[in-house]
């Protein structure tokens, strides 16, 4: 069996066992191009499984299929390989459906089969890159189609959103779809980006996989997505160079030019048959250099010609078009896109170009059923054939999940299409939009009876069944409630910023979308000061700064609460204000301040009738006397605080009041009572959903357990408390676990940890101006060094503790 390297083998033995390539392909699974690679010498070095499966196709046994594969690799271990992968859960095959219609591309097909074929020594990662709409994802899926069986342990694919409308997609969902395909449970999905990529590099450790990540917008967005062991392709089709990736990840950049003429031609006949376009030549080299190589405008006008257009009629629509895409060019010459998107939607029925008219002022990047026939003004079943009108016409897509979008070039087409019905049409999507994210924030969380009336009447009709739907909907919907509010803002005349912030606050609160809540109360924010409305104003302030403040971003909270206090509009929102200014002086350790607003913010509450705020006034103002070390005065704030929030059945405010008896107590050395309090309040925040209040029940539960002589399950707590900060962002919350880390390390006597721990806490503290948290830390660091007596490196730690303390207004610390 063992022949000279260069022999044609494969072919040899195939004619004499009266096989023809496509015959083996099938018994093999393999296709017919690699086998017909491996006969003429074009793979170096064959994949050993493949090579085992031709043998076994071939009919060899034994030492018959250990020569054949030492005649292609002579270096291979001469005993069978065995599979080391464990069967998956499950084979994703999430690769769409390639095009019936693809022409030429050999040169790039090639070096992709080229590439595949080093996977066995690395990760292979091909980035397709050029312009829009030149067709790298039809290239990257026609590639990936037609190599699927070499790869058995499955296909992956993601549209990573990189360019379009809305925001990128996020690697860590991305990451989240790819293990859940794999079959790793919900539950044992990390929840941080790190940990989530870490997971899928070990799923595909041992096996054979192809990823397709479609449109993606930076190295960064990629990165976590990459297998880390030989055996997988991925391949990434992006309008940048994506230059990164080549530098520190071997990236192979393939650069796919727009079409020539004669591949532009060939595609044409795919869809009107070659004899027809040779009728008129001069006309089909206008249509060839209007749609400038771009598959996808080749696509569109060849559709129509199959069906309704003339070569000439085409050719004069497309030579007096306007160029209202501009953007989309390329160094040759400007691309006729908009030309050939004008004539299909001048082919359209009446009915069917003005639902794309309408679909086209859509802020989103993808819509369901319920908002497009909300912005059409029509029946469902009526919705249902205009979408499926676009659809067959190659100017809308219809997801896998139901939802439609439209191509990113379309979409800037049809929104550039005038339409005297669509302000009309945008209040009714907004009001829809509205309506749900009312419903869903209350299925997820009771409103804050704070909060002001929606100036908005809401229409109502959606209904969720549970909280998880409704955070389903919420998620999935948020880019698009975001530029709603966006635009309302800019636009005046609507209240939808300032609806959507007064209605969203609580959920998205207590699921930690700070980033959101931003986003959202600035467009509050904006749309109120252009309204002229006051009240609107130190709402959106006030919401802006307690956003700030839960992230550490304490300066930038002050600033927003000061100009708040200069508003003259509510006397309610006047006392919520000073609350949270109250609070944010607390965490930056300006104590005096912070007492005096706080009881400002309990007289005015009391005086306005607004037991909820006096509540979380008391709450806060017990914080103040906690670190000072009035913890009789900080015991019975906190009292008040928790009878109000249970008298009120505040869910929210009683988890936090109990986590803050639970420390109380514990400050206290009652530690059997303060764990009490502690359980209660994460019971009781895990049911409301409460991701702050949790955190800090955890973080607080942590020391805890250490004082009762439980430094393991202390620890626990406090990783669970720093993996929730992660998450949301909280800085406060991540000071306190660290500091809380570095006292249980300390206690099992791991120095290096400990001081691991408090170093960050510190640095943490030191970012976020938290003045106690930060002489907490150089404590702990001072400590610690003395508990290896090494007081010399301690005393500087001790030195500037105790002036962080005195200029708190605190005694006897450090």
């Amino acid at each position: 069996m063992d022949g000279q390297p260069g022999t044609n083998l494969l072919g040899e033995l195939r004619r004499v066992a009266g096989l023809t390539q496509e015959e083996l392909a099938e018994r093999t699974g393999l296709t017919v191009r690699g086998i017909s690679n491996i006969e003429r010498g074009r793979v170096a070095r064959p994949r050993r499984r493949s090579l085992e499966a031709l043998a076994r196709g071939l009919g060899l046994r034994n030492d018959q299929v250990a020569g054949f594969v030492r005649h292609y690799l002579p270096d291979a271990d001469p005993a069978p390989r065995p599979s080391s992968a464990p069967p998956p859960v499950s084979v994703p095959a999430q690769l769409p459906s390639g095009s019936t219609s693809f022409t030429g591309r050999r040169a790039e097909l090639a070096t992709l089969d080229g590439l595949a074929a080093l996977r066995d020594r690395a990760v292979v990662v091909a980035v397709l890159e050029g312009m829009g709409g030149v067709g790298k994802t039809s290239l990257a899926v026609h590639w990936a189609q037609s190599v699927r069986a070499e790869f058995p342990d499955g296909q992956l694919f993601a549209n990573l959103r990189g360019y379009g409308p809305g925001a990128p997609a996020d690697p860590s969902e991305v990451l989240h779809s790819f293990l859940r395909a794999f079959g790793v449970p919900g539950v044992e999905v990390p929840t941080d980006l790190d940990g989530r990529s870490a997971l899928l590099r070990s799923v595909l450790a041992t096996r054979s996989v192809l990823v397709v990540l479609d449109n993606a917008r930076s190295a960064d967005q990629v990165r976590p997505l990459l297998p880390g062991h030989a055996g997988c392709v991925v391949v990434v089709t992006s309008r940048s160079t994506l230059q990164g990736l080549a530098v520190s990840d071997d990236a192979h950049r393939i650069t796919v030019p727009p079409l020539d003429d004669h591949e532009s031609v060939a595609l044409l006949g795919r869809f009107t048959g070659q004899a027809r376009l040779g009728a008129d030549e001069t006309a089909l080299a206008d249509i060839v250099s209007g749609c400038s190589g771009l598959p996808l405008a080749l696509r569109i006008v060849g559709e129509r010609l199959a069906h309704e257009r003339g070569l000439a009629e085409v050719a004069a629509a497309m030579r007096s078009a306007n160029d209202r895409l501009d953007a989309f060019t390329t160094e040759e010459a400007r691309t006729s896109l908009p030309a050939v998107l004008s004539w299909s939607y001048e082919a359209l029925p009446g009915d069917v170009a003005s639902a794309l008219r309408l679909l086209g002022a859509h802020p989103g990047q993808h819509w369901d059923p319920a908002a497009a026939a909300v912005l059409l003004d029509a029946e469902a079943a009526e919705t249902r054939r205009l979408l499926r009108a676009l659809v067959a016409g190659h100017l809308l897509d219809h997801r896998a999940d139901g939802r439609h979008e439209f191509h990113d070039l379309v979409r800037d087409y049809a929104r550039s299409l005038a339409d005297e019905r669509r302000p009309a049409a945008m209040r009714r999507l907004a009001g829809h939009y509205l309506s749900g994210a009312a419903a869903a924030a209350d299925a997820i969380a009771p409103r804050d009876p704070n909060r002001r009336p929606l100036l908005t009447p809401e229409v109502g009709g959606r209904t969720f069944e549970g909280s998880e739907e409704a955070a389903s909907w919420l998620a999935i919907e948020l880019p698009t409630l975001l530029a709603i509010a966006e635009e309302s803002a800019a636009a005046g005349g609507t209240a939808y910023a300032r609806d959507l912030s007064t209605v969203l606050w609580q959920a998205l609160r207590l699921h930690g979308h700070y980033d959101v809540l931003h986003r959202l109360h600035g467009f509050a924010l904006a749309e109120a000061r252009r309204a002229g409305d006051p009240f609107g104003e130190q709402q959106a302030l006030t919401d802006v700064a307690a956003i700030c403040a839960r992230v550490g971003r304490y300066d930038e909270a002050v600033e927003h609460l000061t100009a708040c206090l200069e508003v003259p509009g509510s006397r309610t929102a006047t006392a919520r204000a000073l609350t949270t200014l109250g609070t944010v002086y607390a965490q930056l350790g300006r104590y005096p301040e912070a007492a005096h607003h706080l009881r400002e913010a309990v007289d005015l509450a009391r005086e306005v009738g607004d037991t909820l705020n006096e509540g979380r006034a008391y709450g806060n103002l017990g914080f103040v006397h906690e670190h000072l070390g009035e913890l009789d005065a900080a015991r019975r704030c906190y009292q008040r605080g928790l009878d109000i929030a249970e008298q009120i059945g505040d869910n929210a405010a009683v988890a936090i009041a109990l986590h803050n008896l639970g420390d109380v107590y514990r400050a206290l050395g009652r530690y059997e009572e303060a764990r009490e309090h502690l359980d209660r309040s994460l019971i009781v925040s895990r049911a409301a959903g409460h991701r702050e209040a949790e955190g800090y029940a955890l973080v607080y539960l942590g020391l805890v357990h250490l004082h009762l002589g439980d430094p393991v399950t202390g620890r626990e707590y406090e990783e669970q408390a720093l993996e929730i900060a992660a998450v949301t962002g909280i800085r406060p919350l991540e000071t306190l676990a660290h500091n809380g880390l570095g006292d249980t390390a300390r206690a099992g006597g791991d120095r290096a940890a400990a001081l691991s721990h408090y170093l960050r806490a510190r640095d943490v503290a030191r970012l976020t101006s938290e003045q106690h948290e930060e002489a907490r830390a150089l404590e702990g660091i001072a400590a610690t060094y003395e508990d290896a007596g090494e007081t010399e490196k301690a005393r500087p730690y001790r030195r500037r503790a105790r002036a962080l303390y005195e200029a708190m207004g605190i005694s006897g610390r450090a």
